[in-house]
């Protein structure tokens, strides 16, 4: 073939490999590697409280693997594939080591789950920090003035009591009169300090009070059951341990009543409280929170939570071969861990300054509802959750729903909490 003929032909062939991957437009990039969401979580593994932490962690940790299934959290144009750490820790100060090293050695840009009795000691190392922490109120409150905080509260135990109290006695409106009963803190007097929230049950609700507290490490509660009777009582509301709480129950039936006992926890599983009550028939009409979000009646519960919480349900079950602990949807566990989410989706950065912004004033779906965080009054912060504050109550062989009574207004809460 002449040379020209050639060069016409390679020419031609220019033309077309050039039009041609010009039209295929630009080569595909690799997808970009997903970023990583460092979450911390301090719970009792060890322990009189440590059937607390080992009930939840497993629902946490389930929670975390299908959000990472599902694509990882989206905040602004990134998802984050989220990273659970978990540290065994209750009182202040193995708390406060624990935060340390969550922070220092894990890397951890948030905090939550926490429910003993240290969040003093914790924020003192997380706000300098501005690590955010998700809190229960049953530790006491920051410290630190609203400006220097990265604090919010998920779960306003400090209140809710008072709700479920509320709760309890509309689910048996033919009773009046509640037993409070507890822990006497040293020679703490709480009648004086209680006096406005049982002036306001009574003439709000009908609900009269009686206070009948006990000393650290009772294990024989006939003399203030026998005193409760004597006072006229008919439902008893006890902010103590399980072991507490089952052993009261036992006592009780042996001494031929049969009150309603709330506890302010959720119950642990209906055989371990048999076990501690000694049978079945002990146990009947032990009541609990029960913050399971299908259940709830007077607090709505947005769709994509609802489908999430029962695929966490399902694959407890898968993974375990036993249902779901209810107590863990409560809320200083897997409802702690969608607050943190939601809110990071909001604000669409993992900044922290304006993350807290976002909280304020922000309204926020969870699986146990939604709710505005408007409250400046309440706990010095103005980042507080409210809460159904559901019951259930034991009966027969399984725990069922009872009632509830939504603390859905924290900024103006039920009961001023002292500063």
């Amino acid at each position: 073939m002449p040379r020209k003929y050639i060069a016409a032909v390679c020419l031609i062939i220019s033309i077309v490999f050039i039009t041609v991957t010009s039209c295929a437009g630009p080569t595909p990039q690799p997808p970009a590697e997903k970023k990583i969401l460092r979450v911390g979580s301090i719970m009792p593994f060890t322990g009189p409280a440590a059937l607390w932490g080992q009930k939840i962690r497993p629902t946490m940790e389930i929670f975390a693997k299908l959000v990472n299934e599902d694509g990882g959290v989206k905040i602004g144009n990134d998802r984050y594939n989220v990273e659970m750490t978990f540290l065994d820790a209750y009182g202040p100060a193995p708390a406060s080591a624990a935060a340390r090293n969550l922070i220092y050695d894990h890397h951890v840009s948030a905090i939550v789950g926490y429910f003993g009795l240290g969040i003093a000691a914790i924020a003192q190392v997380t706000n300098p920090e501005k690590v955010l922490l998700n809190m229960s109120t049953i530790g006491g409150i920051d410290p630190f003035p609203v400006k220097d905080s990265y604090v919010w509260y998920g779960y306003p135990v400090m209140n809710f009591a008072v709700y479920q109290v509320i709760a309890a006695m509309q689910a048996f409106p033919q009773y009046h009169t509640m037993a409070w009963t507890g822990i006497r803190s040293g020679d703490q007097t709480p009648e004086p300090l209680f006096a406005p929230t049982d002036e306001r049950l009574l003439k709000e609700f009908g609900i009269k009070s009686v206070r009948e507290y006990y000393p650290e490490g009772t294990m024989n509660f006939t003399p203030y059951l026998t005193k409760m009777a004597e006072k006229g009582v008919e439902v008893i509301y006890c902010i103590g341990t399980p072991l507490e709480v089952g052993l009261m129950a036992k006592q009780r039936h042996e001494m031929g009543y049969s009150w309603p006992i709330v506890q302010a926890a959720p119950g642990l599983e209906l055989d371990v409280m048999k076990g501690i009550a000694g049978s079945e028939e002990a146990v009947q009409g032990i009541v609990s929170d029960f913050p399971v979000p299908w259940e709830l009646k007077k607090v709505t519960v947005a769709p994509k939570y609802l489908t999430m919480a029962k695929r966490i349900w399902d694959s407890c079950k898968e993974d375990y071969g036993t249902e779901m602990w209810y107590g863990s949807w409560g809320g200083s566990a897997t409802n702690s861990m969608g607050q943190l989410f939601e809110i990071l989706e909001q604000t669409g950065t993992t900044d922290p300054d304006a993350v807290m912004k976002t909280i304020r004033g922000g309204t926020f779906d969870s699986f146990l509802g939604r709710y505005t965080l408007s409250g400046e009054k309440d706990y010095g912060s103005n980042s507080v959750f409210g809460y159904p504050c559901s019951l259930g109550i034991i009966k027969g062989t399984k725990t069922v729903y009872l009632g509830e009574y939504p603390m859905m207004d924290v900024d103006h809460p039920f009961v001023e909490m002292p500063k």
